[in-house]
């Protein structure tokens, strides 16, 4: 048996050090006191207490001396630096909090593109079919350069500069594909049901999502849909507002059904375009700390309002509603949100990972945490499948329509 005392000692001491990390995160001003050589305080000591030092040091001793590493002989492709990666998962995992985990730093440079709305790539998105192909599900937008230089949604990636994709996992193909502006990608695709194969080589370019959409349901009424909030969110949302308010909008139905939140950031600003000056929200942290997040400008939208939410509107979307219901400027239509009213903060590592944590609550302006409950519309109204099915029809949309109308 190969004994490997370095390999496990180094696991062990990046164990303790996420440890470290973690709970020095967890307790605040600790994370300082250890940075300057002060020790830990008494909150945070008592996690990281002598039994359970000892005890992970046992269980070192144990794998150092009993384990049989058997996968040295698969071809398994993994590596002592994927293992350890998964300890550090583990031990976020172990709070049993699906909403804190931790990145490794290919996720966490993942995560930042995702959130900030912009990316460098060929402008699609892709799914993983029924049958395990990835396929193309959509465009970024209308000026994709995979769209402009003929690829068509349901075709499948075969090959990416003459490597096959079969084997990659999606994290895989996402890192052969994107690569930096003004740089071009060789792929083939198969399509339709024949699979044939298609060549495309497809300038890589600058792409931004695109979370907001809107146009006129009639003459004077306005309808924008916020899917999630990122960093491009703001902008697109207040062109939008400029640009119904040109063609003629005098009211408007704000549609955050399906969306999951994102960014609170992003939507304290979409509420401040829409509330008074004033808190449009505040959190709470597991010592009583009040952060107050405000709205600065005093100019409001200033005309009749109604939003639109279902089950799936979530966290920052949440937030929105919540401020524009506790200040009265609009009428919240649709079915009870998600419920989630606690927040996460991501803590980037030195070595480009990252931990994101549950650290506190959030309040609406009137003290509300919807935390398990949600926000009740002021009108409750059923989504109507059969209709939608039949024709198109949106009940939910239509009664929102009806409100805004009667302001």
């Amino acid at each position: 048996m190969k004994n490997k005392p370095g390999f496990w000692g180094g696991i062990v001491c990046g164990l303790l050090i996420a440890l470290i990390v973690l709970a020095a995160i967890l307790f605040g001003e600790s994370v300082h006191n250890f940075i300057l050589g002060r020790g830990f305080t008494a909150a945070a000591s008592s996690i990281l207490t002598s039994p359970v030092k000892e005890k992970i040091s046992l269980l070192n001793d144990y794998i150092d001396y009993y384990y049989l590493d058997y996968q040295e002989d698969d071809d398994s492709g993994e590596t002592d630096e994927d293992r350890a990666e998964g300890m550090y998962k583990g031990l976020v995992d172990s709070l049993n909090d699906k909403y804190s985990s931790y990145y490794t730093a290919k996720e966490y440079s993942r995560l930042s593109e995702s959130t900030e709305g912009s990316f460098e790539g060929i402008g699609v998105t892709i799914i993983q079919n029924d049958d395990g192909y990835f396929e193309v599900s959509g465009f970024a937008s209308e000026d994709s350069s995979a769209k402009k230089a003929g690829v068509e949604v349901g075709d499948i990636f075969y090959k990416v500069d003459d490597e096959y994709v079969n084997g990659m996992d999606m994290v895989d193909l996402v890192d052969h594909v994107r690569g930096k502006k003004g740089t071009s990608v060789r792929i083939v695709m198969l399509r339709g049901e024949a699979m044939e194969e298609v060549e495309f080589l497809i300038d890589r370019q600058k792409v931004e999502a695109v979370t907001v959409s809107s146009n006129m349901v009639d003459d004077e009424t306005g309808y924008i849909v916020i899917g999630a909030f990122e960093g491009t969110t703001v902008r697109q949302f207040e062109k939008a507002l400029e640009d119904l308010k040109k063609q003629g909008m005098k009211r408007l139905v704000l549609d955050l059904r399906g969306n999951g939140g994102g960014m609170v950031d992003a939507a304290v600003k979409v509420a401040d375009d829409i509330i008074p000056t004033g808190v449009v929200t505040y959190t709470l942290d597991s010592k009583g700390n009040r952060k107050d997040y405000m709205a600065v400008t005093p100019e409001e939208l200033g005309m009749p309002l109604a939003i639109l939410v279902d089950s799936s509107s979530a966290s920052a979307s949440e937030l929105l509603t919540g401020a524009i219901k506790d200040y009265g400027k609009g009428t919240v239509v649709g079915t009870t949100t998600f419920g989630k009213g606690i927040v996460q903060n991501i803590y980037p590592l030195a070595d480009g990972s990252a931990i994101k944590l549950t650290n506190s609550r959030y309040y609406t302006p009137n003290g509300l945490n919807i935390q398990g409950t949600g926000i009740e519309p002021d009108v409750k109204v059923e989504f109507d499948l059969d209709a939608y099915d039949k024709d198109g029809t949106d009940s939910q949309l239509d009664k929102a329509v009806e409100i805004v109308k009667s302001k």
